[in-house]
This record gives C-alpha cells, sequence and structure tokens, in this order.
C-alpha cells in the first residue's frame, strides 16, 4: 500500500494542486487527504484523475454525522443463521442519497443525508456461528451495487467500523 499511496502522491504532484493522500487504512481504497482545497468535488476529481477510479471525498466532520446517523439506527429483527453488520455508502456520482431504498438479498437501507445512505448488512453465519469467510454474498461490494442500481450512479459502502477507524485515522492528522 506504501507504494501505491507513494505512486499516487507522484501523480497528485504532476497536477496543479497540494492535495496528497497522508495516510490510508489497510489495502480498502480508503485514504487520509490534506489538502488546502475546500471544493470537495474538484478534490476527488484531482483523486480520480490521479487513482485512475471514481472517488468521493468527505471531510471529518461530515463521516462522523454519517456515523453518528448509523448509529442511531435500529437493527432489523433477528435471522437464523445471520448478523447484521452496520455501515454506511457513500455517493461517489449520482443522485442524491435519500432516496427510498427497499431492502435487497444482501442489505437493508436507510437514509442518512444526501451523500449518504446507511447501511444493513447481512452477513451470513457458519454453523458454529461466525461469519461465513465463503458465503459474503459479495461482500461490501454487492452492496454498493445494490445502491448504485436502485440510485443510480456510483456508490461505495463501507462497515462502520472501517469507517469508524478511518475517522480515527484522519484525527491523528488534524492540527
Amino acid at each position: 500500500m506504501e507504494d501505491y499511496v507513494r505512486e499516487t502522491n507522484q501523480r497528485l504532484a504532476l497536477l496543479p494542486t497540494a492535495t496528497r493522500v497522508v495516510d490510508w487504512f489497510h489495502s480498502t481504497g480508503n485514504f487520509v487527504v490534506q489538502t488546502p482545497k475546500t471544493n470537495r468535488s474538484e478534490i476527488a476529481d484531482e483523486l480520480s484523475l490521479a487513482l485512475g477510479v471514481p472517488c468521493t471525498v468527505l471531510t471529518r466532520d461530515e463521516v462522523k454525522l454519517c456515523i453518528a446517523a448509523a448509529d442511531k439506527a435500529s437493527t432489523p429483527p433477528p435471522e437464523a443463521g445471520v448478523r447484521w453488520t452496520k455501515g454506511i455508502a457513500f455517493r461517489v456520482r449520482g443522485r442524491s442519497g435519500t432516496l427510498d431504498l427497499k431492502p435487497t438479498h444482501n442489505a437493508v437501507f436507510f437514509p442518512v443525508n444526501s451523500y449518504a445512505v446507511g447501511v444493513t448488512k447481512k452477513d451470513r453465519l457458519t454453523d458454529s456461528g461466525v461469519v461465513d469467510k465463503d458465503d459474503r454474498g459479495g461482500g461490501w461490494g454487492a452492496v454498493s451495487e445494490d445502491v448504485s442500481k436502485v440510485a443510480g450512479g456510483i456508490w461505495t459502502a463501507r462497515s462502520l467500523s472501517r469507517i469508524e477507524s478511518l475517522v480515527k485515522l484522519a484525527s491523528k492528522h488534524i492540527t
């Protein structure tokens, strides 16, 4: 991941920008970025150009508001062989996330704000009661696809625990 971030920063250095990746969360594609810019769309476009994939950019405070909304959301009723895992889908490109999203085979959704949708993902359990690594149902990528199909555009979803870890990481870089 260090090589990937170094290469990304080298590509960013070729652009007329001071935007830089300063940290990352494992190999998830979730980065902490520092920039003097305030226009999120402009920053996302720079990162998309440097990374070669569509990106979204949120401030730490925006993500914290999403976390608070997800924390308050109720969990669906228990199901045999299922553990419900909270998360958030973020809009990369497309329409507002305040749409009425119907549950899918992979997850149940709830409104958060115009750029995020709360997710309660259905994780299948083994007979011994642990998450079945062989039956992930497409994981968070499948959840992202579900939101993209219903809302249109491009969305990316992550578990709440990953998002909370990224916020902690970002907080280390705030002076």
